[in-house]
């Protein structure tokens, strides 16, 4: 798909106007043309949000599409003007014989956001990464119709400035929505490899695999324990970013497939379990962009990957395991295994390469989806600034997260009689808990944790946006960006 700027109205099967409400109405009165200007008029389009009217009209393109960004619907202008532009994109997709969109964008809407993020480049990067996220499509069909797709958006904006950092967020956010779309056959750990070592060469990365031997060696109980029950390898995958002095590390939860090990999930649950890899797969889409992006930073991503499931070598409740900074761990639940695989690779991550800042992105309890919902990413952390920072880096984006308390009482929900630590701490707090857990084992490098189990995919109640069709969201990957991007002018 070709994503470019210029005149929106040249060339396409479609144009499509796009405006807020109230003020929003009197520009498409005045630049839309008189069809538009007689929908509004009858009171037929609105401008709310995600609200789509499809006109033909004298002129060419004969088709025009008007989409509404709404009033104060979204967290901010910002995703006002990506709600908008998507849900434009959208419209014109349902139309078969669409193959190219033209997008024409109220200033006020650019304005707006320019002001909420960081300037009017940004904003258009915003409004151009929107209308990609809006065209992407998951499909493995191959006897019958895919779901239809634009061949091109021309995006109307003052200059072309903004195209290749918008080009390079898409390509990131669409290679992490792929991996974790993928079928679990089709993206096992061992796929999973091969991937990323095609993504680094692609984008001139370093890459680095630890198996099974390197993993013992290492004292790796957690990647190793999670993994025994699978005929597929274990390993932990980290790609590197040369781009600057400074180190950033990233790491991944991919769990390629979930069953719950031994204690094994109810079948309803296992039908989205593919999704589990979607920590990992955000953390190599961050690393992509930061290279296609050419952040001023080393980005260390670190993805442990396995399989989590049922056979006679399987790892048991009440097994301890002993994990790479020494810990021993009581294991009081085989499904609470991606916290068993972050902690051996935050701690490595952590010694290893020493980086100035720690971020992971894991799908990793239903307790954050319970307190949260499907709209915002829990988040936590040891560093109040770094914590801070995320979280604004993270609304930014269009990717909210929200704080939870780190208080040390919730430690205590953890304590076992017979190892270090328990890898669970019972019902109640487990978003906190699972944290704290992760607290353990990176030591004193600044370090924040996204639970992103109710945002990584599109699920019956959200996140529900006009640039999430359904599956595989790619969370993680602009909040990453946003973050760098920020600390980069600090």
């Amino acid at each position: 798909m070709a994503l470019r700027v210029g005149p929106a109205a040249e060339g396409v099967d479609a144009v499509a106007y796009v405006a807020g409400k109230k003020e929003g109405l009197d520009w498409l009165r005045e630049k839309a043309g008189k069809a538009a200007r007689l929908v509004v008029e009858l009171g037929d389009f609105r401008g709310e949000a995600e609200e789509t009217v499809l006109v033909y009209r004298e002129e060419v393109p004969h088709r025009l599409v008007l989409a509404g960004a709404g009033g104060d619907e979204w967290y901010g202008d910002a995703e006002r003007l990506r709600v908008g532009v998507a849900a434009a994109v959208r419209a014109a997709r349902r139309i078969k014989n669409v193959k190219s969109l033209g997008v024409v964008v109220d200033p006020r809407l650019v304005a707006a956001a320019a002001g909420a993020g960081g300037g009017e480049t940004w904003a258009w990067e915003q409004a151009l990464v929107a209308a990609d996220m809006a065209n992407y499509v998951y499909s493995l069909r191959s006897k019958t119709e895919k779901p239809h797709t634009l061949d091109e958006i021309v995006v109307e904006a003052p200059s072309e400035e903004p195209l290749r950092t918008a080009k390079a967020i898409a390509e990131a956010v669409r290679i992490a929505r792929d991996i974790a779309n993928a079928p679990p056959e089709r993206m096992n750990p061992e796929r999973l490899e091969e991937k990323a070592r095609e993504i680094a060469k692609s984008y001139g990365l370093d890459i680095t695999v630890l198996h099974r031997g390197e993993l013992e060696s290492l004292g790796m109980g957690g990647i190793l324990g999670v993994g025994k029950g699978s005929d597929v390898e274990p390993r932990l995958i980290i790609l590197r970013y040369s781009g600057g002095p400074r180190r950033v590390a990233v790491v991944g939860k991919a769990v390629t497939f979930d069953s719950g090990g031994l204690d094994l999930k109810p079948p309803q649950y296992m039908l989205e379990m593919k999704f589990d890899k979607s920590g990992g797969a955000a953390a190599i889409g961050a690393v992509v962009a930061a290279a296609a992006l050419r952040l001023p930073f080393e980005v260390v991503a670190l993805v442990p990957a396995v399989e989590n499931l049922p056979s006679g070598r399987s790892y048991k409740p009440l097994d301890v395991l002993d994990m790479y900074n020494g810990l021993t761990v009581e294991v009081g639940n085989t499904d609470a295994e991606g916290r068993l695989i972050l902690a051996d690779a935050l701690a490595y991550a952590a010694e290893k390469y020493k980086p100035e800042l720690m971020i992971d992105m894991a799908t990793l309890t239903g307790a954050a989806v319970v307190a949260l919902g499907n709209h915002a990413a829990a988040l936590m952390g040891n560093n109040e600034d770094l914590v801070k920072a995320v979280e604004e880096a993270a609304w930014r984006a269009g990717e909210p997260a929200w704080r939870l308390p780190m208080w040390p009482v919730y430690a205590k929900q953890l304590e076992s009689k017979t190892a270090d630590t328990n890898n669970i701490g019972g019902r109640w707090a487990g978003a906190i808990t699972a944290a704290k857990f992760l607290e353990k084992f990176v030591g004193d490098t600044p370090w924040a944790h996204l639970d992103i189990a109710g945002v990584a995919w599109v699920q019956e109640n959200g996140p529900k946006k006009p640039y999430y069709e359904h599956g595989a969201t790619g969370w993680g990957v602009r909040t990453f960006v946003e973050l760098l991007r920020a600390r980069a002018k600090a």
